[in-house]
């Protein structure tokens, strides 16, 4: 790795944890700026199921008594934090996005990465919304209604982490627990301008999936500075029990050194293409100056046809069954409550054979080792278009065909996200680059993705393009 002339954007986190550690501002201010920020940021476009004032406050205070007492001091020490609402964190109810859940007790325990969070300092002010049960990539639940683009109400703003990506973009905290099965944490970050990360599976450990050894939920983060990832990233990731992806012992830290940059020389695959059909031609304009950045930072680009599997069919057939075993029971009364989408994919799964699920297993790992292979052999990053098309409506009807150019394509997830899903299947670690605005006023980003268990590499290079070509400023803030 050679050092080149570029400055890293520093981390908003860092920054105010320092200023917390030494006096300069306290806890319990920084934490009411943040809670005025989420309540003038849900008024706008709908981001939270919940806002903490009183949680939040006290926690803060309790810090503030800390650094008085001379305790000692985390890395994240009173940043505030928000955590999607799928995702425990005790003393907030997990609604899921869904009616069903309206009357959820609060949690009893955090989940892993959420105490990590806490116990290194950071402060939790709310629950961000999502999709019902996580199952759309568009910002809509039946539980709180839309959450609106930042950018341009009337387009998406993304889900399943819907109100993470527009919370961020509004600056309401440096840095946001998401999750990423299928493009959740990616595809928002994408379509608000900011930073979404999807580190190698489960080294930021998931420890409540019940398919444990079939699982490719990610648990991912996002903000608006790579540098904060970086230390989101050292703070959540580590083994648990219960998690065995994530049994491999502690990972590298994350953090790179300032000025790093090991897009020097790199070899990066660009694949305009994953399986669908077409490519916008504002999407793939927006690719190739991307990939005009990467080569200034000094990579070399090599452009393929890509040549594996569809990832839709496969990721389909795999979620679609998680989706059906969460609901075996559940009759066609109940099915009919359920967002329409989501209620025919179970639907769908439930017409599946074992032989349907076991070559869907082997089609995961038949497109692991085709891109561990490149990887491995011929390049060291790849990159991809986050999304085919410019950003849909917010209102899209997921059953309606994906129009691209004026033509159609053909189903909304096969179409419009597949190099999204690809790497929740293989489990290789990507981040979504915001590159700039399409016609429409929407956020266009780009994916790029390295090899398993080099999270630090790849958000090296992420914030070398960061300083390169910095994310389009967001109107609300």
């Amino acid at each position: 790795m050679r050092p080149v002339d570029i400055a890293v954007t520093p981390g908003a986190a860092a920054r105010l944890a320092e200023d917390h550690a030494r006096g300069a501002r306290s806890v319990h201010d920084s934490v009411s700026e943040a809670l005025a920020r989420a309540h003038a940021a849900q008024a706008a476009c709908n981001c939270f199921v919940v806002i903490d004032d009183e949680g939040a406050l006290a926690a803060a205070d309790a810090l503030d008594a800390a650094i008085a007492a001379g305790a000692p001091q985390g890395p994240l020490l009173g940043v505030p934090v928000a955590v999607k609402d799928i995702l425990d964190s005790a003393g907030l109810p997990t609604r899921w996005g869904a009616p069903s859940f309206r009357d959820a007790a609060p949690a009893k325990a955090d989940i892993a990465a959420v105490a990590r969070l806490k116990a290194a300092g950071a402060v939790v002010i709310g629950k961000t919304t999502t999709t019902e049960f996580a199952h759309s990539p568009l910002g809509f639940s039946p539980l709180t209604g839309l959450t609106l683009n930042p950018f341009a109400a009337g387009l998406t703003c993304g889900g399943s982490s819907a109100g993470a990506g527009a919370s961020v973009a509004l600056g309401v905290t440096p840095l946001t627990l998401a999750t990423d099965a299928g493009c959740s944490a990616r595809l928002p970050a994408a379509a608000t301008g900011v930073y979404g990360f999807k580190p190698t599976l489960s080294r930021v450990p998931h420890e409540r999936v019940p398919d444990a050894f079939g699982s490719f939920i990610h648990l991912g983060l996002m903000a608006r500075h790579v540098a904060d990832l970086a230390l989101g990233l050292d703070v959540a990731s580590g083994p648990v029990a219960n998690d065995p992806w994530s049994l491999r012992g502690a990972p590298e830290p994350a953090n790179f050194a300032m000025g790093d940059n090991p897009l020097e020389g790199a070899r990066v695959l660009l694949w305009l293409r994953t399986g669908n059909s077409r490519v916008a031609g504002e999407v793939e304009a927006t690719t190739r100056r991307a990939a005009e950045v990467l080569e200034a930072l000094g990579a070399r680009v090599e452009e393929e046809a890509y040549g594996l599997a569809h990832p839709d069919p496969i990721w389909k057939t795999l979620q679609q069954t998680n989706w059906a075993s969460r609901f075996a029971s559940a009759g066609d009364a109940e099915l009919a409550q359920l967002s329409p989408a989501l209620a025919a994919g179970i639907r769908e799964a439930r017409a599946y054979s074992a032989l349907d699920l076991a070559r869907a297993q082997i089609g995961r790992a038949q497109l692991f080792r085709a891109v561990q292979g490149l990887l491995e052999t011929r390049f060291d990053f790849i990159l991809t278009p986050c999304v085919s098309a410019p950003l849909v409506a917010a209102d899209f009807d997921l059953s309606a065909p994906l129009v691209v150019d004026g033509v159609e394509a053909g189903p909304l997830r096969a179409e419009w996200t597949a190099a999204l899903s690809l790497f929740d299947l293989t489990g290789h670690p990507a981040i979504a680059l915001p590159v700039g605005l399409a016609a429409n006023g929407g956020p266009l980003g780009v994916q790029l993705v390295g090899r398993w268990n080099a999270d630090a590499t790849l958000l090296a290079a992420a914030a070398a393009f960061e300083t390169a070509l910095p994310p389009p400023p967001c109107p609300g803030v």
